[in-house]
């Protein structure tokens, strides 16, 4: 964007000597025994005997093209990230709702009450999206797919919204909910337009009694993902998740956003960042496999196998394994602030080592390879080693009282700065956790070297002290800081007597004074700005003054138990903090981190006076549909009131090319930092539809230039559009661009028409 222009819009895109890091020198590493560890149960995650396959026999087999095309085409139709958000959003509420629920009850009951009020609510949220389905599938009770006139679903469904007020706005499960029923019943339609006869056959009102059938499970899936009851490394391709509860469906390539080996440009998001696949989405994938096949099949029987689970009672018991990390770390930490001073805890550390490795899957594989036994039995005795100067009443009480000194006000630490020796002792086990971490994700061949492992394990354990300890307390020649100037520590959040903790706080915030050019080069997830962000917030000015707050993910992190714990914000304030925008934000490059999994870093801004700070919106949604011969491709760019306004304003001025510029930074930034991942993670959903990163990126360009040729060629035609738009009372305004493809060669090649373009008051997602 130009840079005197005032106009922003969304989305821009053998025994060995270690040191020990403690203040006292080093110590000797005595060569490890092997000791009998706890149970590791290899490679399983909850209970997967969760979901029953839907599938009739024989409907995705050999012969049955039609079939085959039919499901695919049903389910790219139901596609909607829309929905996966709108899940997305109840997994993240469910968690944080049963974080805080946990803190109000005694220890002993916590889980199961907790669990319970969190079961209640989700009741309530099956009761009345049951009401909202029945009462369109009474609509469409005796009508047939062949009956439906153009928009005659859409209309009922506004309908529908406008009776039932603000609680179904469209943008929450509600909304996405009735977007559903209304992708299913025009997909029924389309394919009995197509002649298949299975769909042909079929009345309306049954297909949507399908569809209340099937919610309440994926209500119950979404509970047990908020209480990390579902595997952490569920995938968002469908296939992959289907697989792993024993359902055949026919696979798609991952591509990713784009190639691991380009750098990452200071700023911009992670290059993998938008392939992350959400809960939600991994569960939304799932739902429209099953109601496809419900729809399709007519497996009566395994729609109501999924009916009985959803009234199984969910209960946070061990099976968990991050409730089980949460009873291991509790355990070690009374067992280190309560040994004698100078023990060597070896067997204490070796029963330790399993539960973490149970809470990450991805170290998993190279462990099975190696052995359980013999990796816990290389790594516990130093580990042991490094820390039995600092176990033991006096000396974890010293590491309290200085831990609690560097977050007494942010973290709330006066109860816990000398009473004990917990938050020492926490400190210590959060050490020990993320070094077995960090070798656990070692390759096989590299676990197989002890020597290799050993130095793994040195490098880790200074990392995680200074991470963990303040500098005092560490040796001044230690290199391994990842703050400059005053130190700070990260502390396992929230505080409590249940210690169920969720997340990691940084000690220190960060007062800043954030100039307009940086903000402009802050890229967010969406693919947007923190300028833009900003500006919708209501700064007044530049530079912007706010202070930052950094957290950690741990296993099982939900940015919901965030949002709870953190004055009740909005999940939409945490953003991914890269070492490009740490560097940018608060010059701490190395306090960023790169990539998702347990480790992520993010970073909230908490606005200076005069800011409000709302609930962010999604600032472009893609959408692809492949149903029929012809592939279309919808991009409805969304802008805040702010941005819909000023761009009247420059309509007005006759200000063309600030305009064109503008819309040029936001739909570039756009193409290449969010458009490819979205695209291909759509493309998955669709069997025998594959694009590869290099496709997608291709794709994403093509379609990134002709949104801005458009909008160059149409701008003074739809200024009176513009205007309109910007007085209407809906919030915001939404230009979507709608590419049409020959065939699916030519999606593949890169290959759109040029765009219909058309402007409409409010925030649409089609």
């Amino acid at each position: 964007m130009n840079g005197h222009s005032n106009l922003t819009y969304p989305d821009v895109p053998a025994t060995e000597t270690s040191s020990s890091p403690f203040v006292g020198g080093a110590r000797s590493m005595d060569a490890p025994g092997i000791a009998e560890a706890a149970d590791y149960r290899s490679g399983e995650q909850g209970p997967m005997g969760l979901v029953s396959s839907p599938f009739a026999d024989g409907l995705l087999g050999s012969g049955r093209s039609e079939a085959d095309e039919a499901f695919g085409a049903l389910v790219s139709e139901l596609t909607d990230e829309g929905f996966d958000e709108a899940v997305q959003d109840l997994v993240d509420e469910a968690a944080g709702r049963h974080l805080t629920s946990a803190g109000t009850w005694s220890s002993e009951a916590t889980g199961y009450l907790a669990t319970g009020e969190v079961q209640n609510w989700m009741a309530e949220l099956a009761a009345e999206a049951d009401r909202m389905l029945e009462h369109v599938e009474q609509h469409f009770a005796a009508r047939t797919p062949e009956s439906l006139t153009d928009g005659e679903v859409d209309a009922a469904l506004a309908e529908l919204l406008a009776e039932a007020g603000p609680r179904l706005d469209g943008e929450n499960f509600f909304g996405a909910l009735a977007r559903k029923a209304g992708s299913l019943l025009k997909g029924a339609a389309k394919l009995a337009k197509r002649g298949v006869a299975f769909a042909g056959r079929l009345v309306l009102g049954p297909l949507v009694g399908a569809l209340r059938r099937i919610v309440p499970a994926l209500l119950n899936w979404v509970l047990r993902k908020a209480l990390n009851l579902l595997p952490e490394n569920m995938r968002n391709d469908a296939a992959a998740l289907a697989a792993s509860f024993g359902i055949t469906l026919p696979t798609a390539p991952t591509a990713p956003a784009a190639a691991a080996t380009e750098p990452v440009p200071a700023g911009a998001a992670d290059p993998a960042a938008g392939a992350e696949p959400t809960a939600g989405a991994a569960l939304a994938e799932l739902f429209d496999a099953h109601l496809a096949e419900a729809v399709l099949g007519g497996d009566q029987p395994a729609t109501s196998r999924l009916t009985a689970e959803a009234q199984v009672t969910v209960e946070e018991d061990g099976r968990s394994a991050v409730a089980g990390l949460d009873a291991a770390r509790a355990t070690l930490t009374e067992q280190l602030a309560a040994a004698e001073t100078g023990s060597v805890l070896t067997t204490e550390v070796e029963q330790f080592i399993p539960a973490v490795m149970a809470a990450l899957p991805l170290i998993r594989a190279g462990i099975r390879v190696i052995g359980r036994d013999r990796v816990v039995g290389l790594i516990a005795r130093p580990l042991a080693e490094l820390i039995k100067g600092r176990v033991g009443p006096d000396a974890t009480k010293v590491l309290s009282r200085a831990i609690a000194d560097k977050g007494l006000a942010l973290l709330r630490l006066e109860a816990e700065s000398a009473t004990d020796g917990r938050l020492g002792a926490e400190a210590l086990v959060s050490m020990l956790e993320d070094t077995i971490r960090a070798v656990g994700e070692l390759p096989a061949e590299s676990l197989a070297e002890p020597l290799r492992v050993r130095a793994e394990l040195q490098e880790a354990f200074g990392e995680a002290a200074a991470r963990h300890l303040p500098a005092e307390l560490l040796r001044a020649d230690l290199d391994t800081n990842e703050i400059d100037g005053e130190s700070a520590v990260w502390v396992m959040m929230p505080r409590g007597p249940g210690r169920r903790y969720r997340y990691r706080k940084c000690s220190r915030t960060f007062p800043v004074r954030i100039s307009r050019n940086v903000a402009r080069a802050v890229v967010l997830a969406d693919g947007g700005t923190l300028e833009q962000r900003f500006l919708d917030e209501g700064t007044a000015g530049w530079p912007a003054e706010a202070e930052v707050h950094l957290y950690e993910a741990l296993p099982g992190t939900h940015l919901g138990q965030l949002a709870a714990s953190e004055d009740r914000a909005d999940t939409s304030e945490f953003e991914l903090l890269t070492p490009g925008t740490a560097a940018l934000l608060l010059g701490q490059p190395g306090v960023g981190r790169a990539g998702y999994g347990v480790g992520r870093r993010y970073f909230r801004v908490v606005p200076g006076r005069g800011w409000r700070h709302p609930r962010q919106f999604k600032r472009a949604v893609v959408v692809l549909v492949l149903t029929g011969p012809r592939p279309v491709l919808r991009v409805h760019l969304r802008l805040s009131e702010r941005a819909a306004h000023r761009l009247t304003e420059l309509l007005a001025q006759g200000a063309d090319v600030r305009i064109v510029t503008g819309f040029r930074s936001l739909i570039l930034g756009l193409a290449k930092q969010s458009l490819p991942a979205r695209i291909a993670r759509q493309a998955q959903r669709t069997p025998d539809v594959a694009l590869t990163a290099e496709q997608t990126q291709t794709l994403a360009a093509a379609v990134g230039e002709r949104m801005v040729v458009a909008v160059a060629q149409q701008l003074r035609s739809l200024a009176p559009a513009l205007a309109a738009a910007a007085r209407d009372p809906a919030e915001g305004l939404t230009l979507t661009f709608e590419f049409g493809f020959a065939d699916r060669a030519a999606l593949a090649a890169g290959r759109p028409d040029a765009p219909n373009l058309t402007v409409r008051p409010g925030r649409h997602r089609d």
